[in-house]
């Protein structure tokens, strides 16, 4: 058995996950609000709390598990299995895995990733690589894949042979800042133009609200344009058109046999009309036509990736 925790800017998540007869599954689940507001020894102590709750739920004890996987939300180091950078700075620097080890007296392994990377295992083991995998008549271990994660900001894990990339440094998969237009927006990164400041949520409200003088949620935008709304149509026109060179730019960087997309914005059905046709006729290897898919695991598979980490 392995246990899974993710770790978000507004919820974190725990899961214990078993494999029998080859397939895995999620024998118990809690979710409870991070309130990173009250800084890392609070949340700390909900952790083990949360981790205690899923292990009484499921009637089993600490020694059981075979390895605690942990996704949180920004670059990790994967020599010291710390995190360098994200939005959640209260993890910054934090040694997890020595600190849990200590305090639940656990002897077995304990891996830490970046949650954008748990998100892309679940779906290429779990998700949609499975189902691609079938009408392939081979095995998701066989395939490379990017998950996108289009959300608050934007990220990505890349999946090569049922394992995610980190990198040296823990920067393999930062997609959300690779450039789309070097006069854009200025990123929090501090670049301009990078494809979190068009294709995240936040992004694409800041640019409508600047483009067309009104301040929406992303969801409202892709609401108003179902119903015809002209501004609306237009703006979901102009996030059509960086998607596209985007997904391009994975595409022929990468050369994936899919992708699959999560986050808010991946709701939208309106982002998938016509995409992979667009993108199919401009790839620089002729005939190169890999599947894009909306993810299949829901806000869960972070935390089902986080459990795969441990092999």
């Amino acid at each position: 058995m392995r246990l899974g925790l993710d770790i978000g800017g507004t919820k974190m998540e725990a899961a214990i996950l078993a494999t029998h007869s080859g397939r895995d599954e999620v024998l118990a689940r809690e979710r409870v609000p991070t309130q990173r507001e009250e800084g890392f020894a609070s949340v700390y102590k909900r952790m083990v709390q949360l981790i205690s709750t899923v292990l009484n739920q499921n009637g089993t004890s600490i020694s059981d598990l075979d390895g605690i996987g942990i996704g949180l939300p920004g670059a990790i180091n994967p020599q010291t299995q710390q995190m360098l950078n994200g939005n959640t700075a209260i993890f910054v620097g934090q040694d997890l895995p020595a600190l849990l080890s200590h305090d639940l007296e656990f002897s077995g392994s304990i891996a830490v990733a970046n949650d954008a990377n748990c998100f892309a295992l679940a779906e290429a083991l779990l998700g949609v690589g499975l189902r691609h995998a079938q009408e392939l008549g081979t095995t998701p271990e066989h395939l490379t894949s990017i998950g996108v994660i289009l959300g608050t900001g934007v990220g990505g894990g890349l999946i090569y042979k049922g394992r995610a990339l980190e990198g040296p440094h823990g920067g393999a998969g930062e997609i959300g800042h690779t450039q789309l237009d070097p006069g854009g927006p200025k990123c929090f990164c501090g670049r301009q133009g990078c494809a979190e400041t068009f294709l995240s949520g936040k992004g694409m409200e800041t640019w409508y609200a600047d483009r067309f003088g009104e301040k929406l949620f992303a969801m409202q935008i892709f609401d108003r344009a179902e119903m015809l709304e002209k501004k609306a149509l237009e703006a979901v026109q102009i996030y059509r058109r960086y998607l596209d060179q985007f997904t391009l730019n994975l595409i022929n960087f990468f050369d994936p046999d899919f992708l699959v997309f999560g986050g808010g914005v991946s709701l939208q059905p309106a982002i998938y009309q016509g995409l992979e046709e667009r993108v199919w006729k401009q790839t620089f290897i002729p005939d190169t036509r890999p599947r894009i898919y909306q993810n299949t695991l829901g806000d869960s598979a972070g935390v089902i990736g986080a459990a795969l980490l441990i092999p």
